[in-house]
């Protein structure tokens, strides 16, 4: 049998953090500035990710490349997510498949406000969305305090600051918190143990006819994933591969033909 060797890097801003990987893992710590451990920015902004006909995710942040964009595609609202020490730019596939099942909710509304609540934010790109779709209430979340900062300034470069509550903590203890408010829409683009946490939480938080959204897991555990979800009444439908990444959706028409 042939052995399969990783490597893994990690960043961390607390000793204790990167000791405890290599107790548990092993390997060394090399204390490196913040500046050495950013991504390099993509040539020419990278690929466009056209979402339906809404959305259009750029990783320039050039004011004249956005102009032009917008200039060559009137009909769209323009995301620019570059490079930074969050995930989410809008090229990776999870968030590109959470991104499409968004604008699709978006068009379901018909201009009628909406509430959602993003879990595991990281750079913010599908809140920020939201908040430029017409959700009318937006709540971020994100237990990485890093991660968060880069969301709330890229919320402030698309000019939905206002319209976005961010909050840094636990997912699982927020949603699992009584008498917490409901939303319309659950989004949660995290890994798929998590989300067997977190699916029999989620019919509490849930308004009425409301819907959610799930990626973060691979081709491999959708089977598993969709039993945890159908164990708490959301069966999922309309499965988005690419790659070996999934992202499904629950919506209540799909819930109520189950029933």
């Amino acid at each position: 049998m042939k052995r399969k060797r990783w490597r893994f890097s990690s960043y961390a801003t607390a000793q204790a953090t990167v000791e405890e990987l290599c107790t548990r893992y092993g390997g060394v710590v090399k204390p490196i500035l913040p500046e050495q451990w950013q991504p390099q920015p993509l040539v020419n902004g990278g690929t466009l990710i056209k979402v339906r006909d809404a959305l259009l995710v750029t990783g320039s942040d050039e004011p004249g490349t956005l102009a032009q964009l917008q200039r060559e595609h009137p009909g769209r609202i323009i995301l620019s997510f570059p490079p930074q020490l969050a995930f989410g730019t809008g090229e990776h596939p999870t968030t590109a498949g959470c991104l499409r099942f968004l604008a699709d909710f978006a068009a379901q509304r018909g201009g009628k406000g909406w509430s959602v609540i993003d879990l595991g934010c990281g750079s913010g790109i599908l809140a920020i969305a939201a908040a430029t779709l017409g959700a009318t209430r937006v709540v971020a979340v994100e237990n990485d305090g890093m991660a968060l900062g880069y969301a709330r300034e890229n919320a402030v470069r698309h000019g939905v600051a206002d319209k976005i509550k961010f909050i840094e903590g636990d997912a699982v203890a927020l949603m699992a918190e009584e008498g917490g408010s409901t939303y319309d829409l659950i989004a949660a683009n995290l890994f798929s143990d998590l989300l067997a946490v977190l699916f029999p939480l989620f019919p509490a938080r849930l308004a009425p006819g409301g819907g959610v959204i799930v990626s973060g897991f691979l081709a491999t555990q959708a089977e598993l994933v969709s039993r945890h979800a159908e164990a708490a009444g959301l069966p999922l439908e309309g499965f988005l591969r690419r790659g070996k990444w999934m992202a499904a959706r629950s919506m209540e028409e799909n819930r109520s033909s189950q029933n």
